[in-house]
């Protein structure tokens, strides 16, 4: 390059201007890609680590598919005992209680969130009978409910059993079985009805459909 340019006679000044552009552009290049490299870097290095001799587990029936969706509640519980039908009772036990406080939890922060926008006469009678229909109605959909994944592991450093267990129960039913405990006087009151209802499980689900 430079042998191109003093063949074309141009003038020192201007060759000098030349050399300097060159070493602008080259150095712009290098600091773009520095730039690249070091935002690659500092992605990677903020990543969650693990201390050393850890690594992540997947538990059985604790996958994301068995959580709460629009169509059903889902929750999951696990079982540890060094007697198999014991674990399972156990499994199953804590994933009834798991998915028995959640169905109960996101039905009274809904009424209480209905019982604000509508003209409820008594709010906290109002509450106080949700509360009550849907602790029967839980407790009476628990004894048949849908066992959506069920795994049983021995763990050989331990000697023990391990079942883990997923439940999961129809917003459908919940809705319909929560409806027919209410009056036609109380529906009337309330200005509830099953569709009205049923409308309102959808809107307090966080997890993925």
């Amino acid at each position: 390059m430079l042998y191109l340019i003093l063949s074309q006679n141009i003038p020192f000044k201007e060759i000098i201007k030349l050399i300097n552009l060159k070493k602008h552009i080259i150095m712009k290049k290098i600091f773009t890609y520095s730039t690249i490299l070091l935002s690659f870097l500092l992605v990677v290095s903020c990543g969650p680590k693990l201390p050393k001799g850890q690594k992540t587990v997947e538990l059985p029936c604790f996958q994301e598919k068995y959580t709460s969706s629009k169509k059903d509640y889902g929750a999951s519980g696990r079982g540890v005992s060094i007697d198999q039908v014991t674990s399972r009772k156990k499994g199953m036990m804590n994933a009834k209680s798991e998915i028995a406080s959640l169905i109960k939890s996101n039905i009274r922060s809904l009424t209480d969130d209905y019982s604000v926008s509508r003209s409820v006469g008594n709010k906290e009678e109002f509450k106080s009978r949700f509360e009550t229909i849907t602790s029967e109605t839980v407790n009476e959909m628990l004894t048949d409910i849908k066992v959506a994944c069920q795994v049983l592991a021995f763990d050989k450093n331990t000697g023990q059993y391990n079942t883990y267990i997923a439940l999961s129960i129809s917003k459908d039913r919940t809705a319909q079985q929560v409806m027919q405990k209410l009056s036609n006087k109380e529906k009337k009151e309330l200005d509830m009805d099953y569709e009205k209802f049923r409308s309102l499980l959808d809107k307090d689900v966080t997890n993925n459909n």
